[in-house]
């Protein structure tokens, strides 16, 4: 439904209902949507309400129950709330107003940062590509292996293993008889892993592991805490650069931030020099002894 409709609809309903009032009360205003005691709301001021609402609330007055809803649940609602508070003095309150006034700053703050930033956090594109070319080690992938292994906890079951790889049996098929750990449900998986994932005590299986060079190489026997170790060999990846396309984004978004942070950097240290700054050293140095001395 359009909803320029919507408001018309709800403006002229809304007309009609609130112009039945008391005797002697004055009139509606043809685009007063909407009177409370002696406020007045126009059709407009609830269309700009609308649009600032987050998508989601967006999605909601998207027809005209949803519409209404809006209307009477939070603009009628929340002026009616706040016109309460008001009469409790609670505007004049300092804990609030001291609230408004962080809040005031900090509004203030953020519209001066995007004024003085603006036209400074631009990235062209010989940058982004620059620093592609600077820093390909950061857009490198580290070699991964893939293994399996054959873990025993005996020196007994350990030789009865060797002899049969020596005749030519599948290591897949002696890790799902033999491991005395979870991967003997998927022949001795132990999938892809990287330099430095394993844990200490695993840096001699490590080691063994990244040894190999072929696919179906076999390592020696390693030991660690959980029993004796063979590892074969069954794929490798990475040492790869990825494509500059796959990353330039990441990389404009990264030289933005940058170019943001050193940008408000300097204009704090721009506008600090231009301010008349001068700090109580006798009373700070009180300040903080006595903070010293709560710590103990």
């Amino acid at each position: 439904m359009n909803r320029g409709w919507v408001f018309v609809g709800i403006a002229f309903f809304l007309s009609l209902v609130l112009s039945c009032g008391k005797p002697g009360e004055k009139e509606m205003g043809r685009k007063e949507l909407v009177r409370i005691g002696d406020l007045s709301i126009s059709i407009e001021e609830f269309r700009q309400m609308s649009e600032k609402q987050p998508l989601e609330g967006k999605m909601r007055l998207l027809d005209e129950k949803g519409m209404r809803d809006f209307l009477e649940n939070y603009v009628i609602t929340r002026e009616v709330l706040y016109r309460e508070g008001k009469k409790r003095g609670l505007d004049k309150d300092k804990e609030i107003l001291a609230k408004v006034e962080d809040f005031k700053r900090a509004m203030v703050i953020d519209a001066l940062i995007e004024e003085v930033l603006k036209g400074k956090i631009e990235v062209t594109e010989e940058e982004v590509q620059r620093y592609y070319r600077e820093n390909k080690a950061l857009f490198t992938e580290p070699l991964e292996i893939k293994i399996r292994h054959i873990v025993v906890n005996s020196e007994p079951i350990l030789k009865e293993v060797l002899t049969r790889l020596s005749k030519g049996e599948s290591f897949e098929k002696l890790a799902s008889t033999y491991n005395i750990d979870r991967t003997k449900e998927d022949g001795g998986n132990l999938g892809y892993i990287r330099r430095g994932q394993l844990a200490p005590s695993f840096s001699q299986f490590e080691e063994a592991a990244f040894s190999l060079v072929k696919k179906g190489d076999l390592s020696e026997v390693v030991r660690t805490p959980y029993g004796f170790h063979i590892i074969q060999l069954e794929d490798m990846r990475g040492t790869s650069l990825r494509p500059y396309e796959q990353v330039k984004e990441k990389i404009r978004f990264f030289l933005q931030g940058k170019k943001r942070q050193d940008a408000y950097l300097e204009y704090v240290k721009e506008a600090k020099s231009k301010a008349n700054i001068r700090i109580n050293e006798k009373l700070w140095a009180e300040e903080e002894r006595k903070v010293k001395g709560e710590k103990r």
